[in-house]
């Protein structure tokens, strides 16, 4: 394109500077004005700007990262991409004090579309600003079809593109390969980026690789690479959290939480990544860091695109388990905590049915923890009358985690009917295949050929040993299958006739007293017509004589 074509280009572009400090703010516009633009409007923060798009289409927004109070220059983007108050045919240019900023950044959902390093002078900003510009006529095709949803649409734009800007063709790539993940031709994405040489693969590749190589099961691949290029690029979010997703697939979850220390350390503001490090930081057993974290992902969230009533639940359910850690003083402090959390959450999302009854539910488990009994038994029958009164069409507009969440919820009260009829409901709703095994998972009896398989595949090792008379070596496997089928009737079963094997001739320790005890709940009532029933009802038996003697 010719200069005269890139001074033309300037003159058709609506532009919007969002800068807190004001000197900066006017010299900005000023020069934005010189390089063509008809019309440039300035907001001093994040607020202003979002008003400012949503009465009006911005061709380029020119954003500070650090805004002061309020909103940063992420989430500033976040809000306008995620509400549709600026097209992604639309640039956003960041401008931020630090060039390891970019990096940091990279990893969030929405990204800008250009990075410029502060200070800014005339002569650098123009130069980039073509650049910038240069490249989104090149994709204009490919982002107007993202902006309608039409991602075979974009391919095909894309592939138009290569052919007709070569000089753009690693940014061409870099959105192909992007969109054969999102429409998972992982095979394709794969072929891409296999394309470069192993020495002169961009940094943007070599992670679409790890990502094609660990959607297609194909992990150590992945690990490897991912650790190269986290040993070169420490700053990289991208790999870091990817990696952290590898090591959970790699059931390393420990792994995968120290590499999701790393990555809050460096965004320490991203609620998505909080939220993260709280969910594996519990699925590990490390209630503080669980709470930090889901602290965080509350604060963080809290009235941007991301908040929702999960992270309320998370954090009041993490609080809850820490309640049962610490000195009496801590846990009523702790309690209360957890109360306010539920009330912030009941006033935000109480009229949502779902989060009515997971708030109930969490309500009985803080009161019991405190030992007041009377009053987690109200609240626990408030909760089972509203999950009788649930409606399918409810359940179906309700998120997945969050019906989930709320059937665990009520198995830990021993109501496993009700959560399981929850649990049904949610996988009634035809949330993929995937998704139904994650459901088969939690029930007491698989529903699908896939969860059958699954639940025979664990249980035979642990079979096969006490076959062997390897009772303790029985034991272990069954708890180690357990935490991957927590309330399989089978696998309960053979836990418990396990420990009751191993201690024929000698009483049962407390732990294995409890575990029997906790199987037994899981379990809950069976009727005389399941297949397991007389099994049951034997080993109860036994059971008690045990626990008896004990």
């Amino acid at each position: 394109m010719k200069q005269i074509d890139i001074i033309k280009t300037y003159t058709q572009k609506h532009c919007l500077i969002v800068e807190d400090e004001p000197d900066t703010r006017t010299q900005l516009k000023r020069i934005m004005n010189d390089f063509g633009c008809p019309e440039v409007d300035t907001a001093g923060g994040a607020e202003e700007a979002i008003e400012l798009c949503e009465r009006k289409q911005y061709d380029m927004v020119l954003s500070d990262y650090n805004l002061g109070k309020g909103k940063n220059g992420q989430q500033l983007l976040e809000e306008l991409r995620y509400h549709h108050h600026l097209p992604r045919t639309s640039l956003f240019i960041m401008t931020t004090a630090e060039s390891s900023s970019r990096y940091v950044l990279h990893a969030l959902e929405y990204q800008p579309d250009e990075y410029l390093s502060k200070p800014l002078n005339r002569e650098t900003l123009r130069k980039r600003l073509d650049q910038a510009l240069l490249k989104n006529e090149a994709l204009q095709p490919t982002l107007k079809a993202l902006e309608n949803n039409k991602l075979k649409s974009a391919m095909a734009a894309c592939m138009d593109a290569l052919t007709e800007h070569p000089r753009f063709s690693h940014d061409i790539k870099k959105v192909l390969g992007e969109l054969l993940h999102q429409c998972k031709l992982h095979d394709d994405a794969a072929a891409l980026y296999q394309n470069y040489p192993n020495n002169k693969r961009p940094l943007w590749a070599q992670i679409g690789l790890a990502r094609a190589w660990y959607e297609l099961k194909q992990l150590s691949k992945a690990e490897q690479l991912l650790k190269q290029v986290t040993k070169e690029n420490s700053l990289c979010l991208d790999a870091i959290e990817l990696l952290a997703k590898v090591y959970e697939a790699l059931n390393k979850p420990q792994k995968a939480q120290v590499m999701l220390e790393q990555a809050v350390k460096l965004s320490p503001m991203s609620a998505v990544l909080q939220r993260e490090m709280g969910r594996l930081s519990e699925l590990n057993g490390d209630t503080n860091a669980s709470v930090l974290a889901y602290r965080a992902a509350v604060k963080n969230a809290k009235n941007s695109c991301h908040e929702n009533p999960e992270d309320y639940t998370n954090l009041t359910r993490s609080l809850s388990k820490l309640m049962s850690c610490g000195s009496q003083a801590n846990s009523e402090k702790v309690g209360a905590e957890a109360l306010e959390t539920l009330k912030s959450l009941d006033k935000k999302y109480g009229r949502r049915p779902v989060v009515k009854l997971h708030s109930k539910l969490l309500e009985a488990e803080i009161h019991e923890n405190r030992g007041q009994n009377e009053t987690a038994q109200r609240a626990l029958q408030e909760a089972v009358n509203q999950q009788a009164a649930l409606k399918l069409t409810t359940i179906d507009g309700t998120s997945t985690q969050l019906c989930v969440d709320c059937a665990k919820s009520l198995m830990r009260h021993g109501q496993y009917d009700g959560g399981e009829k929850m649990l049904q409901q949610v996988a009634n709703t035809d949330r993929g295949p995937g998704f139904t095994i994650k459901i088969d998972k939690l029930l007491r009896e698989p529903l699908t050929t896939g969860g059958v398989k699954l639940a025979a595949k664990l249980n035979k090792k642990g079979i096969e040993l006490y076959q062997a008379d390897k009772a303790q070596e029985a034991v272990n496997a069954f708890e180690m299958v357990l935490h991957e089928l927590p309330n399989h009737i089978g696998l309960n079963l053979n836990l418990i006739q396990s420990i009751i094997s191993k201690n024929k001739e000698k009483p049962a320790n407390p732990k294995e007293i409890a575990q029997m005890r906790e199987g037994f709940k899981r379990i809950g009532n069976l009727n005389q017509d399941s297949s397991y029933h007389k099994r049951y009802t034997y080993l109860q038996k036994q059971y008690n004589k045990i626990s008896t003697s004990s």
